[in-house]
C-alpha cells in the first residue's frame, strides 16, 4: 500500500485548497479603485491568513474521517463521501435474472439424422428412407426441492411411441409439438412429479418404449440406500383417454427396484412390475395404436391387460473401465389374456459410447405373444408391437464430443402367423444408420 504524505508534505496541498475555496465563497479583496492603505492591506492578510488556517483545520478533519471510515456527518460535504455499497441482488432489474437464476436453468437437447433400409425374403419389395428427430428441452430448479420442466420434439403429436419424421418435400414442414411439461418436487426421500414427463420406471422396449411420456402423476421413494444396496419405489398413475360418454381409460403401475454392488466390479439389478390398464374409452385410438394385439370385431381389445414384468440385470466392469459387460433379461406375462400372454428378452453388450474413441456392441434377442404387452406403448423398432421374433445387432462407436455413430441390424417376422391372415413367415431385415448429435 503507498504511505500516505507527511504533515509537512501536505501543508502546501491543502493551503492551496483553502486559498481557493476562500476565493471561491467571495472573500472580499479591494479593487485597484479604492487604493487601500498599508493598514487596511495588513488586515485583509490577516484576515486571510485567518481563513486559510481554518480551511486547512477543516480539511485535515475531513481527511481523518474519510481515513478512519466514520459514517457520514451532518456537517460534512457530501462530495466528499466514499460512495454506499450496494447489494448486486437488490439493484438488478427484476425482468433480468442474476446468476445464481441463471445457474439453476439447463437447456440440452439433440439432433438425430437417420438412414432406414428395408428388405424381405419374401416378395416384399425393399425400401429405404430419410428420417430425423429433434428434442429441446430445458428445465428450471426453481427451489432446492421443486424443478419446473418441459421439452418440444418433432414427430405426429398423435403418436406416443414415435417422435421420428421421414424426410419428404411433399409434406415439407416438420410437426413439432410439447411431450414434456412437469413439475417435479422432493420431500426428503420421496418424488413427487405432474404434468407430461419421462418414464419413471426402469424398463426396457419390450414393455415400454423410450419415446412414451406418461402424463398424470408419479412417485418415487428411496426405500434404503446403504451405498452397496439401493432400494427405491415407483408409481404412476397414468390417464390415457378421458371420455364423457364411457368410463375413463387408465393406466396405473407400481415397481420395486433393488440395486446391489457385489464387490469390485461387478453390480446386480432387479425391478418387479405390476401395469394395470383400464381400457374403457378408445375413441381417439387408431390402428397405430392397437397395432398387433388382439381385437374383437368391434374393434375392443380381446384380452385386458394387467402386465408382470421383471427386469434382471448384471454388470461387469473387471475389463477395464471402457469395456463394462453388461447381460440383462426381461419377462412379461399378461395375467388379463387367455393366451398369447408371454413375451421375453435378453441382451448382452460389451462397451461404452461416454467419450471420444469408446465403442459398444450389443446382441438381442426379443419375443413378444399378440398380448403379452401392451402394443400401443411398446417398441416401435420394428414395424410390430407383439406378436413378433426378433434378433438385433448394434454398434455404437463415439466420433468426438457430443457427436455418435451408431447401426442396428434386425431380422424380424411374425410369431403366430395364424393370427394376421396376410402374414408369412419370411424374415425380415431393417438396417438402421444414426449421426447422433447432444448437447
Amino acid at each position: 500500500m503507498p504511505r500516505a504524505p507527511s504533515r509537512s508534505a501536505a501543508r502546501p496541498v491543502r493551503t492551496a485548497t483553502a486559498l481557493a475555496l476562500i476565493l471561491l465563497t467571495g472573500a472580499h479583496l479591494p479593487t485597484s479603485a479604492e487604493a487601500p492603505d498599508a493598514d487596511d492591506q495588513a488586515a485583509v492578510i490577516a484576515e486571510l491568513q485567518d481563513r486559510i488556517r481554518a480551511q486547512e483545520a477543516r480539511l485535515e478533519r475531513l481527511e481523518a474521517l474519510l481515513a478512519a471510515g466514520t459514517p457520514e456527518r451532518r456537517d460534512a460535504s457530501p462530495i466528499l463521501q466514499p460512495a454506499a455499497r450496494l447489494d448486486p441482488a437488490l439493484t438488478a432489474p427484476d425482468s433480468v435474472p442474476g446468476p445464481a437464476a441463471a445457474s439453476r436453468f439447463r437447456l440440452s437437447g439433440d439432433a438425430r439424422l437417420r438412414y432406414e433400409y428395408n428388405t424381405s425374403e419374401g416378395a416384399q419389395p425393399t425400401d429405404s428412407r430419410g428420417v430425423v428427430r429433434g428434442r429441446l428441452a430445458a428445465s428450471y430448479q426453481a427451489s432446492p426441492d421443486l424443478e419446473l420442466g418441459a421439452r418440444l420434439v418433432t414427430g405426429d403429436p398423435d403418436d406416443p411411441n414415435s417422435a421420428d419424421v421421414s424426410l419428404s418435400n411433399f409434406n415439407d414442414d416438420l410437426q413439432v409439438s410439447l411431450d414434456r411439461l412437469y413439475g417435479r418436487r422432493t420431500f426428503g426421500a420421496l418424488t413427487l412429479t405432474g404434468g407430461k414427463f419421462a418414464n419413471p420406471f426402469r424398463r426396457t422396449d419390450l414393455v415400454w418404449d423410450g419415446d412414451v411420456n406418461p402424463q398424470g402423476l408419479a412417485a418415487q421413494y428411496a426405500a434404503l440406500d446403504t451405498g452397496a444396496t439401493q432400494l427405491q419405489a415407483n408409481a404412476l398413475l397414468f390417464p390415457i383417454e378421458r371420455s364423457v360418454a364411457d368410463a375413463d381409460s387408465i393406466a396405473s403401475g407400481l415397481q420395486l427396484v433393488l440395486d446391489h454392488q457385489a464387490g469390485p466390479g461387478w453390480k446386480f439389478g432387479l425391478a418387479a412390475g405390476y401395469y394395470d390398464y383400464e381400457l374403457e374409452a378408445l375413441g381417439t385410438a387408431d390402428t397405430g395404436d392397437t397395432r398387433t394385439n388382439r381385437l374383437d370385431a368391434s374393434g375392443a381389445y380381446v384380452s385386458d391387460y394387467d402386465l408382470i414384468d421383471v427386469i434382471a440385470s448384471a454388470a461387469y466392469t473387471g475389463l477395464g473401465e471402457r469395456w463394462p459387460v453388461q447381460v440383462q433379461a426381461d419377462i412379461v406375462q399378461n395375467l388379463g389374456a387367455d393366451d398369447y400372454d408371454t413375451g421375453y428378452s435378453v441382451t448382452a453388450a460389451l462397451g461404452r459410447a461416454s467419450t471420444t474413441g469408446d465403442a459398444r456392441f450389443s446382441y438381442g434377442y426379443h419375443s413378444a405373444e399378440a398380448d403379452a404387452v401392451f402394443a400401443a406403448f411398446a417398441q416401435d423398432n420394428i414395424p410390430y408391437g407383439s406378436n413378433y421374433l426378433q434378433h438385433a445387432l448394434s454398434a455404437s462407436y463415439v466420433l468426438g464430443e457430443h457427436l455418435t455413430l451408431d447401426a442396428t441390424l434386425s431380422a424380424y417376422r411374425i410369431k403366430d402367423t395364424e393370427l394376421v391372415p396376410v402374414s408369412t413367415e419370411d424374415w425380415q431385415q431393417r438396417l438402421r444408420l444414426n449421426l447422433v448429435s447432444q448437447f
